[in-house]
């Protein structure tokens, strides 16, 4: 009566293979809430875009002092600091 090797053999390649990925884990599983830099940067650039033509609009219909006009200016502030800050960062 002989065992057969190749179930046993699969199932420790496999238990082995899920210890070697486990410390992976945590750092996919963060990853899958985050999109690639150049991908974010495409689409930052591009809502600055919209955003700087409806300021335009906001300027030409309400005027710099109204508060929808304001407001819009400080979001695209905001987005150009952070849009910089990712910029600086030194890749590892």
């Amino acid at each position: 009566m002989s065992l057969p090797l190749l179930p046993e053999l699969d199932s420790s390649v496999s238990s082995v293979n899920i210890l070697k990925h486990t410390h992976h884990r945590a750092y996919w599983a963060e990853q899958q809430d985050r999109l690639p830099l150049p991908l974010m940067e495409l689409m930052v650039n591009e809502a600055l875009e919209i955003l700087t033509k409806a300021l335009r609009s906001y300027l030409s219909a309400f005027g710099e002092d109204h508060i929808l006009t304001q407001q819009l200016q400080g979001q695209i502030e905001d987005l150009k600091k952070q849009r910089n800050g990712r910029q600086q960062v030194p890749e590892p």
